[in-house]
């Protein structure tokens, strides 16, 4: 099984006092890089949650923010100041004393003093706050775990069938290269006709050159190689862990044992294999740079 780099979770959670909302991104990197965005109360918790983070992630960039508002269950106190509320009762006293100004202060007057009302502030408490983030840090790494493995399984399914079709290409490689081989022998019989046209040609010579030609243009080691290669790629994307940069030595080697059977082939047909093989090979390493 393996796992896509991509994905993206939201997280929502709550207390009695607050409300917490975590997002996470993740995109493809060569290593494990993470960012972390905070409300300032709680810088101190980066380092902790990049480890939980790393616990669960082994390979991308992730970014991850934070965000804390009063819980919709904090039930907030009014209070009224009333030190505040007696200064205006003393200043209106002495205005009308003072000023001869007549009038009553009522309660319409008293409410539309906005300040001296005023909701009492909740006492923070770190710890809760901590949990509380740890909390939906956690539920919102599951939602993106899981999505990066939904992600992997369309990998893993494209990748094992453009596997299936190197396979064949190199069953077709294999079926064709003895028609070389015998195709090498007649082109160097030709060839020694053309140069020398009165002269028969010695046929244990030629065929002795033909054997050395043959050998240079033999390309069952390359087959087998990549027929191995195929296997541990199969055997590759099955397992669970972090396997997409053995993946991309692996396509490497492929893709160098297909090299070499081009250059050796004289045939159309192998050709036309390699240039298959080379295509499936190019798109699997199109996936290989998502996977963890």
């Amino acid at each position: 099984m393996i796992l896509s780099m991509t994905g993206f979770a939201r997280t929502e959670s709550e207390n009695e006092k607050l409300k917490c909302v975590v997002e996470i991104r993740s995109v493809n990197h060569r290593f494990l890089d993470i960012s972390v965005r905070l409300p300032s109360k709680s810088f101190e918790h980066i380092k902790a949650i990049k480890d939980l983070v790393s616990a669960k992630i082994s390979r991308g960039s992730v970014e991850i923010t934070v965000s804390l508002g009063e819980s919709e269950n904090n039930q907030k106190r009014l209070v009224i100041d009333e030190n505040l509320v007696t200064q205006y009762m003393a200043g209106a006293k002495s205005i009308v004393s003072k000023f001869q100004v007549y009038g009553e202060i009522d309660l319409p007057t008293l409410f539309s003093m906005k300040d001296i009302f005023k909701y009492e502030e909740t006492e923070d408490d770190a710890e809760g706050r901590w949990q509380l983030i740890q909390k939906t840090v956690n539920g919102a790494l599951e939602k993106l775990v899981e999505m990066r493995r939904v992600e992997g399984d369309a990998l893993e399914k494209d990748i094992l069938s453009q596997l299936d079709i190197i396979e064949k290409c190199a069953e077709s490689i294999i079926k064709t290269k003895d028609i070389q081989k015998k195709e090498v022998t007649e082109k160097l019989r030709a060839r020694l006709e053309e140069l020398f046209a009165d002269f028969k040609a010695d046929e244990q010579r030629v065929i002795t050159e033909a054997a050395i030609l043959a050998d240079r243009s033999d390309i069952s080691e390359e087959i087998i190689r990549l027929r191995s290669h195929i296997d541990q790629t199969r055997e590759l994307v099955k397992n669970h862990g972090p396997n997409g940069r053995k993946l991309e030595f692996i396509l490497q080697e492929m893709n160098r044992e297909t090299n070499t059977v081009g250059s050796k082939s004289t045939l159309f047909n192998i050709s036309t294999d390699v240039i298959e093989i080379k295509s499936c090979l190019e798109k699997i390493r199109e996936q290989a740079a998502n996977i963890e």
